[in-house]
C-alpha cells in the first residue's frame, strides 16, 4: 500500500538510551575473538547501550517525552493521540501507551494505542498516526516508543547477543498551518508475514539469518524505488537516505542497490546497537548532534519482525531533533559490562 498525505509535519523527536553499555570485544571469550572481530567488521557494531533490570523501555521513551516537554516542543494539553510502538511493552495489560497517559498527565480525552511492531515500529507509528491527524480530525499525535531486546536474547547465540541496542524514542506528529504548507508525504508499507524473526513465548529472540538478509535486500529496495516515483523523485534529489540500523553491510547494500551515495546514506550504529524501533528516530537525534541542521528531503526505510517493510519520504526539520539524552542506572550507578 502506498498512500499521500498532506498537512502533516514532524515537529519534534528524541531519544533516550540507558549510559549502560556493553562491548563486543567482551565477547570473545563466549564465542572467540576472530567471530568477535568478524562481527564487528561486517555487523559494524562495537559497543551497544543496555538497560538494566529496573529500567524498561516505557521508561525510556517517557524520559524522551519528558525532554521535549522541557524543550517547549510540545504541551501536555495539546496531545489528542497516544501511541506506544514496541515489542517489550510495560505489561501484557494494561496497555503501555495508557500508562504514559497518566504518567506524562495528557488529557484523559486522547485515545491511547499500543502497536505490538519491531525494526519497523516508528514508521508504523508515522503510519498509523498519519491516519488520525488531519483537519478534522486529531491535531497532534504523541509517539512513543522503542525496545529494550538486550534482555531477551540467548547469550548463547552470537547472531543476537552482540546485536542489540536498548533505546526509547519520543515523537509529535502534527498539522502544517495554512500559511506553512509543507511537500506532502508518501508512505509505503507491506507485509509478507512468516517467522524468520521472532520472540516465542517462554523463549528468547531467534532469527534466520540468510531469510531476513535475502528479504531485506530484494524487497526493501522495489519499496523504495516505488515511492521515489509516487514522489517523482530521483536519488540524487534527495538529501539523506535513513535506514533502518541493521546492520552496516546491509544499509550499505540498500543504498547501492537503490542508487544512493555513502554520503546520503548515514550509517552510526558503531556505539548503539540495533535499537530496534527507535533507530531511526536515534539516527536522526545523532545527527542532529553531530551539528545537522536546515530542513531536508528524507527517505526512511524500516524493516523487520514479521517480515514488515516501510518507507516513507517527507521533509525534515532539523531543528525539530534533539540530541540523544543518557539515563543513569535506576541505583544510580553506571557501568560498561
Amino acid at each position: 500500500m502506498l498512500e499521500t498525505f498532506h498537512h502533516l509535519r514532524l515537529e519534534a523527536v528524541a531519544c533516550a538510551l540507558p549510559e549502560q553499555t556493553r562491548r563486543v570485544a567482551d565477547f570473545a571469550d563466549a564465542f572467540g575473538a576472530n567471530t568477535t572481530a568478524r562481527f564487528q567488521k561486517v555487523v559494524g557494531i562495537e559497543a551497544f547501550p543496555v538497560a538494566p533490570e529496573a529500567l524498561h523501555t516505557a521508561d525510556l521513551a517517557e524520559a524522551a517525552a519528558r525532554a521535549l516537554m522541557a524543550s517547549g516542543k510540545f504541551r501536555a494539553e495539546a496531545i489528542d493521540l497516544i501511541l506506544f510502538v514496541s515489542q517489550t511493552p510495560e505489561a501484557v495489560a494494561p496497555a503501555t501507551s495508557a500508562l504514559l497517559q497518566a504518567r506524562l498527565g495528557l488529557p484523559e480525552r486522547v485515545f491511547a494505542l499500543d502497536i505490538n511492531q519491531g525494526c519497523a515500529g516508528f514508521l508504523a507509528g508515522l503510519l498509523t498516526a498519519a491516519q488520525f491527524v488531519h483537519p478534522g480530525g486529531a491535531r497532534k499525535a504523541l509517539i512513543l516508543g522503542g525496545d529494550t531486546l538486550s534482555r531477551h536474547v540467548n547469550p548463547a547465540d552470537p547472531t543476537a547477543a552482540m546485536l542489540f541496542g536498548d533505546a526509547g524514542f519520543a515523537a509529535v506528529i502534527g498539522l502544517t498551518s495554512e500559511q506553512l504548507q509543507a511537500p506532502p508525504w508518501f508512505i509505503a508499507s507491506a507485509t509478507a508475514g512468516g517467522k524468520a524473526i521472532e520472540i516465542p513465548f517462554g523463549s528468547p529472540f531467534r532469527m534466520a539469518g540468510m531469510d531476513v538478509f535475502n528479504f531485506t535486500v530484494t524487497r526493501v529496495p522495489e519499496q523504495i524505488q516505488d515511492v521515489l516515483r509516487a514522489a517523482g523523485r530521483k536519488p540524487a534529489q534527495i538529501d539523506l537516505l535513513l535506514l533502518h540500523q541493521a546492520n552496516a553491510f546491509i544499509v550499505r547494500q540498500i543504498a547501492r542497490l537503490c542508487g544512493f551515495s555513502e554520503e546520503q546514506t548515514p550509517c552510526r550504529m558503531m556505539q548503539r546497537g540495533n535499537t530496534s524501533s527507535a533507530s531511526l528516530p536515534l539516527l536522526l537525534c545523532d545527527l542532529t548532534a553531530e551539528g545537522l541542521t536546515g530542513r531536508k528531503q528524507v527517505l526512511l526505510s524500516a524493516f523487520g519482525v514479521g517480515m514488515t517493510w516501510l518507507s516513507a519520504l517527507l521533509d525534515i526539520d532539523f531543528a525539530a531533533c534533539l540530541p540523544p539524552i543518557f539515563l543513569p542506572s535506576p541505583n544510580g550507578k553506571t557501568s560498561t559490562l
